[in-house]
């Protein structure tokens, strides 16, 4: 079943994502969403606990190219990485 949901975009660029949204991808305060842009358009995500289960529950081939591809750059600039936190 498709169902249709909107919500507004604040100036500072925030979102509030629809309760059945949230309920749809299993998150709650305090998780984290990854939007994935492909020629498809936008997936919304819910971030896993450990990152790698993303990977290994990807259908989705465009999703894995991209996550390969943060996953390089991540690892080329980890030093510069984790002076950013």
């Amino acid at each position: 079943m498709t169902q249709l949901y909107q919500s507004k975009i604040f100036a500072n660029g925030s979102t509030t994502l629809p309760k059945p949204v949230r309920d749809a991808l299993g998150v709650k305060a305090g998780d984290r969403v990854r939007y994935v842009i492909s020629e498809k358009g936008v997936t919304v995500l819910r971030v896993p606990s450990d990152e790698k289960s993303v990977k290994a529950h990807s259908d989705d081939s465009d999703l894995s190219e991209v996550l390969d591809a943060a996953e390089k750059v991540m690892d080329e600039n980890r030093t510069l990485l984790r002076k950013l936190k």
